[in-house]
């Protein structure tokens, strides 16, 4: 088994984590690899850093891009990968030495690998995921792990994919969504396969980071984080008739989700009106399911959204 992975790793001023992602790498059990870094307009030292690892070691290669976001990084390097699979890294995470090993190991049989990670935080390591075997999904159940908050979820990084589905079915990362992007790929990817395995090993080591800026909520912020929803709308779009339980739950998510958008953006005059739009097409949809507390809630953000911010905050 040699067949080759390419890893695809977006950087973007990561200089104080990318060596030790990138010796995780190196320290690999699994040796046939290339490591395409995608230096997505860094204006620290990371260029430097790519450029140390290059010129060591030939599997790691280096291309830069004026700052266009992750999505379009991750697109360069699946237009020139030359695996047989597909994996994607953050470069500031890191690997376990058999992470490599492991997701190869699951497209033995399937489509899709998948593995656990540990969350690694300033003061504690969590483990996500804790089981005895493996676990096989049907198409569907994997669907529904992606959908939900847990261990398979929508991240690119903890998945290898099958370099081959992506060129015939030309799947790439949307980059006209700052956010929710690896939700509408891996649904595309998914609804191309019957077969995914999550494996027992936790190999990934997500690094949580205090000033990530998809953990920031404000006026700069906030029109990215809005693409959220209109990602959540094209992966309803994308799933067929039959996954109704599926679109329902999205709808919900665009129902509570985008009624707290809607209020930021009114509290920052800033424009709402096709977000409202969507919302209210979301709440036709699920509304004789929602409480009466969540109906409230709903149209207080929609017909009272500063009053609600007023309240909501107060509250804190």
């Amino acid at each position: 088994m040699n067949d080759k992975v390419t890893i695809v790793i977006p950087i973007h001023n990561l200089e104080v984590f990318l060596r030790r992602c990138l010796e995780s790498i190196r320290r690999q059990t699994y040796p046939y690899f290339e490591v395409l870094l995608v230096d997505d307009g860094s204006i620290d030292s990371s260029k430097e850093i790519c450029k140390s690892f290059v010129e060591e070691d030939d599997r790691f290669k280096y291309f830069y891009q004026k700052n266009s976001g992750v999505s379009k990084a991750r697109n360069i390097g699946i237009k020139k990968a030359n695996g047989k699979y597909i994996t994607f890294i953050d470069g500031d995470d890191f690997i376990s030495p058999n992470h490599l090993q492991v997701m190869v190991e699951g497209l033995e049989d399937c489509q899709l690998s998948i593995t656990g990670r540990n969350d690694i935080y300033e003061d504690n390591i969590r483990q996500v995921f804790k089981e005895d075997s493996d676990v096989y999904f049907d198409q569907k159940q994997v669907i529904d792990a992606v959908l939900k908050p847990g261990v398979v979820y929508s991240f690119p990084w903890n998945k290898m994919y099958l370099a081959e589905i992506i060129r015939e079915k030309q799947i790439l990362f949307d980059d006209g969504l700052k956010y929710g992007e690896d939700l509408v790929f891996n649904m595309e990817y998914i609804l191309n396969i019957d077969k995914a395995i999550l494996k027992c090993d936790t190999t990934y080591n997500y690094v949580y980071r205090s000033d990530s800026v998809s953990r920031l909520m404000n006026r700069g912020t906030l029109k990215s984080r809005v693409t959220d929803i209109l990602a959540i709308k094209q992966t309803i779009d994308l799933l067929p008739q039959n996954f109704e339980d599926e679109k329902y739950f999205l709808y919900k998510r665009i129902v509570v989700e985008g009624a707290r958008y809607y209020r930021l953006l009114d509290f920052y005059n800033l424009e709402k009106k096709d977000l409202r739009r969507h919302l209210l097409f979301a709440y036709t949809k699920v509304s004789k399911y929602l409480t009466l507390k969540e109906k409230i809630i709903f149209l207080l953000n929609i017909k009272a959204p500063k009053l609600t911010f007023y309240i909501t905050n107060k509250s804190k």
